[in-house]
């Protein structure tokens, strides 16, 4: 009997310790990714939990995780943040394929980011049963955004040369695929090309991106 008070008591005191002292959430952007706007023209978001384990793999300085939505509308955000030389260009595809999905590449996509060219991306297909995904990404540092990893870590290694000091992102935006991917699409143009016009900002405040 005593030792069953003593758990309950102490399993009692647990809980109370945990509703007092919530684990912090680590996927709040914190820091570099504090000015990421919550909200992008009808879309807003929520911020959203990441797990500790994925966190310490990706050994980033800053990770944000948010859900928007607009109207009946769902998309995700990720910008994984890393200072001084972590290059942080993984394969967006091995965490998809982690988690049981079969991942299928798009090529590359155009994005409206207010440069005359356009902001290149990554698309993607993700599939696991009743689950279908369609997902952009790409990476930007000082003075470049790009779908291509090997252009991202060079720019990184040349402004650490150069400056004693870089930065990188790794952003990745995706949505749920309903009956064919034109709504997809649809979506997720629209949402990249306001994140990315966002994101100059953002980098600036953190002491990244040097605006003009």
């Amino acid at each position: 009997m005593r030792v069953f008070l003593a758990t309950v008591l102490l399993l009692g005191a647990t809980g109370a310790y945990v509703q007092l002292h919530p684990p912090e959430n680590l996927a709040l952007g914190r820091g570099a990714l504090a000015a990421c706007p919550t909200r992008f023209g009808a879309w807003n978001g929520a911020d959203l939990s990441f797990a500790d384990a994925v966190l310490e793999e990706l050994r980033a300085d800053d990770v944000l995780v948010r859900r928007y939505e607009r109207g009946g509308d769902v998309v995700w955000l990720c910008i994984v943040y890393h200072q001084n030389r972590r290059y942080g260009a993984h394969d967006p595809r091995v965490c998809y394929e982690s988690q049981g999905y079969l991942v299928d590449g798009r090529g590359l996509r155009r994005v409206e980011d207010g440069t005359p060219a356009a902001l290149a991306v990554n698309v993607f297909g993700a599939t696991r049963p009743h689950d279908r995904r369609l997902v952009y990404c790409w990476w930007t540092t000082a003075g470049l955004s790009t779908a291509d990893p090997a252009a991202f870590r060079a720019r990184m290694a040349l402004s650490g040369a150069l400056d004693n000091r870089s930065w990188g992102a790794f952003v990745r935006v995706e949505t749920l695929v309903r009956g064919g991917e034109t709504g997809a699409s649809q979506r997720l143009d629209d949402f990249a090309a306001r994140v990315a016009r966002a994101l100059p900002a953002v980098f600036a405040a953190a002491g990244g991106e040097r605006r003009p």
